[in-house]
C-alpha cells in the first residue's frame, strides 16, 4: 500500500532540501513532502545524509561569483553560504540542512538511502507514484546494489532534482545527453548519430588529504582564501603544466586509460582541520545514467556509449587510482603537498566521495522531434546564447526574451569542463585549463576567463517539461542546453533552481494546478512568493 503526500522530492542534495524546504514553507499545514534520497546513506537518517555532492560528495567548496559586489544566487542558497562561509565542515552542513528542515517536522517524510525501480503512470501525462529499493554500498566490491527494503509513495506534484536525472528518464523524456545539442561541427562523429551519444562532461572523485602546508603555495598564481575561519585553497597550474614533472608524466600515461590530474581546489572539513577535501582526480568517460544495479532492466540506458562506465565502475576505478603510489607521488609535487598522505579509513582505502561527482548527464528539450546537433539555441527553456551573451539589465541582452518568466538568476562562469582526455592538450601537447578547455572545446563562443560578464535570467520553462504534466526539475536534466548548464551547473545555481521548485509544486497543489499548465498570472505570483523569501529576481 502506497504512502499519499501532496509532494514527492528526488534528490537529497542542495537543489532537493532548498526544494522540499520551500514547499514546505509554501503549503498549508495539512499538505505533505516526501524527500527521497538515492545515496548510499543510512537509511535512519544518522550521520551525515543531506546534501549529495557538496556534504556525502566532499565537494565543500562554494563555486561562487559576485556581480556588482554581491551575489546573485539568493534565496535558500544565501542563507547557507552566511551559516558556514565560502568552504565548510561536510559533517557541519549535513547537519544544517536535516536542521532546516526539521523546523517543518512530520510535514516531510524521509527516504533515506532509497532509489526509484519504476513509476506509476496515468493519462495522458502524470507522474501517479515512485516505488522504491533500498541501496547499500557493497563493501567488498563497492558497487552500490539494490538492498531488501521496499516502499512506494504516491503524490500529486513530482520534483527530480538529482544529478541521475532518473525520475525524469522514467517518466516520458523527450531529452538529449551531454553535448548532443553542439553544432556538429565540434562533436566527434559517433556523437551526432542519437540524442543519447553526445559526451558528457568529465566527472571528478573528491578524496581527503592531510599534511597540506599552506605556507609553500606558490605565491603569484595559488590562491588562499579564509571564509569563517575555514580556509580554501586553488592553484597548481604551475605543476600541472611542467613536462619534466610527476603529474605530467601521471597524466601521459594514465589520460588515455581515462584518468588525469587537473589543477586544485580544495578545503579544509571545517575551521582548524588538517584534513581537506580535495578536487583534483578528473575521471573521463562515465556515463551519469548508468548504475550496474539497473544492468539487464529497461532503466539501464540501451544507448550508452560503448567507451564509457557506468557510475559504480567509474568510482571504484577512482577509488583504486586513488590508492596507487603513483597518483600519491604524482600529487605531492603540487606546492605544499611535499608532506601530505592521503587520509584512509579503517580499511586502509582512501576517504573519498560517496557520490562521484558528475558535471553532467542529460537535458530536458522542448521538442523530442526536434532533438538534433545544433538545437543549443532553439530546442531548450534556456539557451547557449542566453548564457553567453546575457544582458546587464532586463532590456539587454538575449537573456531578455526570458524576464516576464524569470524565477532566478544563475551566474557563474562558463566552466566548459574536457569531454575527453585530449581537451586538456593543445596542438603542440601543452596542458589547458579553466577557460582555456571552454576555448578549444568551443572556439565559437570565445570563452575567456571573464564571460560571461552577466547573470542570466532562468525561465520557468527550464523546470517544467512539455511530456509530463506534474513533473518539475531543478536537478540536472533541467530544460537547459549543454552550454547554458555548463554555468547553471554549480551547487549555488542548483539552489536557486531548487527553491523555485518548491515555490512552484507548494503552488500547483494549493491550487490544484498542474505545473505544467501554469499561466502568465500563476508564474507572476510564484515570482511574488520567490520575492518574498529572498530570493533575487532582478539585475
Amino acid at each position: 500500500m502506497a504512502t499519499t503526500v501532496d509532494i514527492v522530492v528526488y534528490g537529497g542534495g542542495f537543489a532537493g532540501v532548498a526544494a522540499a524546504a520551500k514547499a514546505a514553507a509554501n503549503t498549508a499545514s495539512n499538505k505533505t513532502i516526501a524527500l527521497i534520497v538515492p545515496d548510499p546513506v543510512p537509511h535512519d537518517g544518522r550521520g551525515s545524509c543531506l546534501g549529495g555532492l557538496g556534504t556525502i560528495g566532499g565537494q565543500n567548496y562554494f563555486d561562487i561569483r559576485p556581480w556588482n559586489k554581491t551575489l546573485p544566487t539568493q534565496g535558500t542558497f544565501n542563507w547557507w553560504y552566511k551559516q558556514h562561509g565560502h568552504f565548510y565542515s561536510t559533517d557541519a552542513m549535513a547537519a544544517q540542512l536535516k536542521t532546516d528542515l526539521a523546523k517543518y517536522g512530520s510535514k516531510i517524510k524521509y527516504y533515506y538511502g532509497y532509489d526509484i525501480k519504476s513509476i506509476g503512470w496515468r493519462s495522458p501525462a502524470h507522474i501517479t507514484e515512485v516505488r522504491l529499493c533500498s541501496i547499500d554500498r557493497n563493501q567488498t566490491s563497492g558497487i552500490v546494489q539494490w538492498g531488501s527494503l521496499t516502499d512506494t509513495v504516491a503524490g500529486t506534484v513530482f520534483i527530480d532534482a538529482s544529478d541521475s536525472g532518473r525520475l525524469t528518464r522514467l517518466s516520458n523524456f523527450g531529452g538529449t545527453v551531454g553535448r548532443y545539442d553542439f553544432p556538429a561541427k565540434y562533436l566527434d562523429s559517433d556523437e551526432k548519430t542519437g540524442p543519447g551519444k553526445g559526451r558528457q562532461q568529465v566527472a571528478t572523485l573528491m578524496f581527503k588529504i592531510k599534511g597540506f602546508d599552506v605556507s609553500k603555495i606558490e605565491a603569484g598564481n595559488d590562491e588562499v582564501l579564509v571564509s569563517n575561519n575555514t580556509t580554501g585553497c586553488g592553484g597548481g597550474g604551475t605543476a600541472y603544466r611542467n613536462k619534466n614533472g610527476a603529474i605530467y608524466r601521471f597524466n601521459e600515461k594514465y589520460g588515455p586509460q581515462g584518468f588525469a590530474i587537473k589543477p586544485y581546489n580544495m578545503a579544509q572539513d571545517g575551521p582548524n582541520s588538517d584534513e581537506w577535501w580535495l578536487n583534483s582526480l578528473l575521471v573521463f568517460n562515465v556515463d551519469g545514467r548508468a548504475y550496474n544495479r539497473d544492468k539487464g532492466t529497461s532503466v539501464f540506458p540501451t544507448d550508452m556509449r560503448s567507451d564509457y562506465r557506468t557510475v559504480d565502475d567509474a568510482w571504484v576505478a577512482a577509488r583504486n587510482m586513488i590508492n596507487t603510489a603513483e597518483f600519491q607521488t604524482a600529487i605531492r609535487e603540487f606546492p605544499g603537498f611535499q608532506s601530505a598522505t592521503i587520509v584512509k579509513d579503517s580499511k586502509g582505502l582512501p576517504v573519498v566521495g560517496e557520490v562521484l561527482y558528475l558535471r553532467e548527464t542529460i537535458h530536458s528539450a522542448l521538442s523530442a522531434s526536434s532533438r538534433a546537433n545544433g538545437t543549443e539555441n532553439t530546442n531548450y527553456g534556456l539557451r547557449s546564447e542566453d548564457c553567453n551573451l546575457a544582458g546587464a539589465t532586463k532590456t539587454s541582452g538575449k537573456d531578455s526574451r526570458n524576464y516576464a518568466k524569470r524565477i532566478g538568476l544563475n551566474f557563474y562562469w562558463s566552466d566548459i569542463n574536457a569531454y575527453k582526455f585530449e581537451d586538456l592538450k593543445d596542438a603542440n601537447g601543452n596542458y589547458l585549463w579553466f577557460n582555456e578547455v571552454g576555448d578549444k572545446v568551443r572556439p565559437d563562443l570565445g570563452v575567456t576567463d571573464t564571460s560571461p560578464t552577466n547573470p542570466v535570467y532562468v525561465p520557468y520553462g527550464t523546470l517544467a517539461t512539455n511530456f509530463v504534466y506534474n513533473l518539475l526539475i531543478p536537478g540536472y536534466a533541467a530544460g537547459m542546453s549543454s552550454f547554458a548548464w555548463a554555468e547553471a551547473r554549480t551547487l549555488p545555481n542548483q539552489c536557486v533552481l531548487g527553491d523555485a521548485a518548491g515555490v512552484a509544486a507548494a503552488y500547483a497543489v494549493t491550487n490544484s494546478k498542474d505545473p505544467l499548465n501554469f499561466s502568465s498570472s500563476d508564474i507572476s505570483k510564484i515570482q511574488t512568493t520567490l520575492k518574498n523569501s529572498d530570493a533575487k529576481l532582478e539585475k
